[in-house]
């Protein structure tokens, strides 16, 4: 091992029910193809803050979490490409099995292993809440970071690549009305993917609030309310547009707006499902086939919408910096982290500085 390099990294290990601890573990020297990166910065998600609460029913215990990160590489192994040592990379942090049926077919973001395979997901991979971080495959799962883009930024291309992913399954077409349900990380990056896109009108559904205000910041044309109990969404968007959305990107994940999202389409429309929903939920499946309304799942992001993310973070074409709520450390992470993550409606995108 490089001698600048530690024996041990430090990282945040879920150990049950809301508890993460700092526990060292060995650094992995970096092998063929491999390469060792000194995390700058990691974004907490809804999926951490989620898996950190259901204490193992998720995440196993013993992952050391966070799978956002950006960092500097600290050294590579033989036969490493893309970069060097000292160059800043974003870190795509799943490496696909390549032997299952969605990778066979090209589709690695669906690789059927994909949760093991990913940093910070599971007890197999560690994840990138702490100071160093190996990747088994350097070429594949980091992007070069351009000299024109922060590492404070370019810590959003992870949910940037899903949100880019979700409008390209979409199809949308240049003058397509979209709407996007929930104006959190994800749907706020949606709202700005889609107006570089040439969305003709963008609407948000997002009860009134700050989130709301930064959607129509970044371009959302019309703001509805979910929570108004006398209108309905479906006639909220009907009075603002002819008979729906082409697009409906769905960023919430909760029960109520999946009926919600089938009613903002137009007959025709396509719902795009983004946001994560682990529960039984009601439908009215008449709307989908009086309409012809197609539903269709997005998970992640493929290794183009990964790179093409960092591209448009460089070109400024995405405002990430208004996102960005907090820095925390690493030793602040249980409740500077995950514990106002999950209480504190007003942060958007938290991230940890180790």
């Amino acid at each position: 091992m490089s001698s600048s390099l530690p024996k041990v990294k430090r990282g945040a290990v879920l150990v049950g029910t809301k508890q993460a601890e700092i526990q060292e573990r060995p650094l992995p020297e970096p092998g063929a193809g491999e390469a060792v990166i000194k995390v700058d910065y990691c974004g907490m998600c809804g999926s951490d803050t989620h898996g950190w609460a259901a204490g193992g029913a998720v995440f196993a215990l013993g992952t050391m979490m966070g799978h956002e990160p950006v960092g500097t590489v600290a050294a590579v192994g033989k036969g490493v490409t893309r970069y060097k040592e000292g160059d800043r990379v974003a870190i795509n942090g799943f490496k696909p099995c390549g032997v299952c049926p969605p990778c066979r077919r090209s589709m690695y973001n669906i690789c059927v292993n994909n949760m093991t395979q990913t940093i910070g997901n599971s007890d197999k991979l560690d994840g990138a809440f702490a100071d160093y971080i190996w990747l088994p495959d350097a070429d594949l799962m980091a992007v070069k970071v351009p000299e024109q883009l922060s590492q404070e930024d370019a810590a959003l291309t992870e949910p940037l690549a899903t949100s880019f992913h979700a409008v390209r399954l979409s199809g949308m077409q240049v003058g397509d009305t979209a709407a996007v349900i929930g104006a959190g990380p994800v749907g706020l990056l949606a709202i700005q993917v889609l107006k570089a896109a040439g969305a003709g009108k963008i609407i948000v559904s997002q009860r009134p609030g700050d989130r709301r205000d930064l959607a129509m910041e970044f371009g959302a044309d019309v703001a509805i309310n979910p929570r108004d109990e006398k209108v309905g969404v479906g006639e909220q968007i009907r009075e603002v547009t002819d008979g729906g959305a082409d697009v409906v990107i769905e960023c919430a994940g909760a029960p109520p707006t999946f009926q919600q999202s089938i009613e903002m389409a137009r007959p025709g429309g396509l719902v795009i499902l983004v946001g994560v929903n682990e529960k039984e939920t009601p439908v009215i499946p008449m709307k989908m086939m009086l309409g012809e309304v197609g539903i269709k799942g997005s998970l992640a992001w493929t290794h183009q919408d990964f790179e093409m993310s960092v591209d448009l973070l460089a070109s400024g074409r995405i405002n990430a910096q208004p996102m960005i709520s907090t820095t925390v450390g690493l030793d602040e992470i249980q409740k500077e982290g995950f514990e106002r993550l999950k209480n504190d409606r007003s942060l958007i995108k938290l991230l940890v500085k180790p």
